[in-house]
């Protein structure tokens, strides 16, 4: 794992920085007008809004996190398990310090206040932003990226200003890809294969910040911005939780780095890192509460429990991919915990055979 994981980190921080440009394109190629969402449920049905099975959520992840470890269900006891678990206090104790560097914690981008306001603006020019996001010349580059890559790009013709970029995107558009700067400080160029599990994770997180996102502004009538975000800081905090395992493993390199137990380091970390990632960059408190959660028992806000089908709606879409579950069982089990018609909606936007994914 030493050797792996910048190429890991590296891969997967691109893809999460590319994923929020995904979340706008998955929007605006489904769409009937210029920004089509799920359509909003009814007050009836969101009022019967059905609760989810505590235990499901947590349930389906581990299924997705498992097969994107390779991990057998009878994994046999890992030699020197005395070794492993010493690696597990030594990752927890790291990723609960007070003063957690920002190796595990990345610094906000300094102009993210500044491209929230604006763009949050109704009167805010194409030009205006566009300025703002000029001043940054490696955002500059990873937004014309996104705008002109193959899978993102919907007009023939390449996309060669940021002032372009921003009529072609969209305010909206603008707001989700406003999400990829978060993770900016911390994003590396890919300087080779990030292997199965980093494309599995990045799949995993665009899925979960496109629902997370819908079920917020049909479902909740909450911020749908917020709930993306929710969802892509959930993503990185995951990644933090490898860099940090695989930092241990590099001290102790008699151990060969052990699946399963980055699996449960996985479930135990990743929510609170999450919350500290959000909490240090200022985010709203409702962001970071939802994180906390992290699917652990039952959603106490409305962005928690849109954070939540997220990750459903995710983890089975991924295990759909993979053929490990069918896709009627999957829209069924979804189905049962949003109102309505919500739950085809939101697996339109996820499902394995969405076009335009790569």
């Amino acid at each position: 794992m030493p050797a792996v994981e910048p190429v890991i980190v590296s891969a997967l921080l691109a893809a999460l920085l590319a994923g929020a440009g995904a979340a706008w394109w998955f929007g605006r190629r489904r769409a009937d007008a210029a920004w089509s969402f799920v359509p909003e449920a009814a007050d009836a049905d969101h009022a019967a809004a059905p609760a989810m099975d505590p235990a499901l959520l947590p349930r389906m992840r581990q299924r997705f996190l498992r097969a994107a470890l390779g991990i057998e269900d009878d994994a046999a006891e890992l030699p020197d398990a005395a070794g492993h678990r010493q690696i597990g206090d030594t990752v927890m104790a790291v990723l609960e310090r007070a003063d957690l560097s920002q190796r595990y914690i990345p610094r906000r981008p300094h102009l993210l206040p500044q491209l929230i306001q604006s763009v949050n603006d109704s009167t805010a020019s194409a030009r205006s932003i566009g300025r703002i996001i000029g001043s940054d010349p490696l955002l500059t580059v990873n937004l014309l990226r996104i705008a002109n890559s193959a899978l993102y790009r919907f007009q023939q013709q390449e996309v060669r200003s940021i002032e372009r970029a921003v009529t072609v995107v969209g305010n909206e558009g603008i707001r989700q890809i406003i999400s990829a700067a978060l993770v900016q400080p911390v994003m590396n160029p890919p300087d080779g294969d990030g292997g199965r599990f980093s494309q599995r994770v990045w799949d995993y997180t665009l899925r979960m910040s496109l629902a997370a996102a819908d079920h917020a502004r049909s479902v909740e009538r909450e911020d749908g911005f917020s709930a993306q975000l929710a969802g892509l800081l959930r993503g990185l905090a995951m990644v933090m939780v490898l860099r940090a395992t695989a930092d241990a493993y590099s001290h102790r390199q008699t151990l060969a780095p052990s699946p399963a137990l980055l699996l449960s380091l996985l479930e135990r970390c990743t929510p609170l890192l999450a919350a500290r990632i959000a909490r240090a960059w200022q985010l709203s408190a409702d962001v970071a509460a939802a994180l906390e959660a992290g699917g652990q028992g039952a959603p106490s806000t409305p962005l928690a429990r849109s954070l939540e089908v997220g990750e459903l709606a995710a983890a089975l879409s991924m295990l759909c991919r993979d053929g490990l579950l069918e896709e009627a069982q999957a829209l069924d089990t979804l189905s049962a915990c949003v109102p309505g018609h919500v739950g085809g909606w939101l697996w339109k936007r996820v499902s394995p055979d969405a076009p335009g994914e790569g």
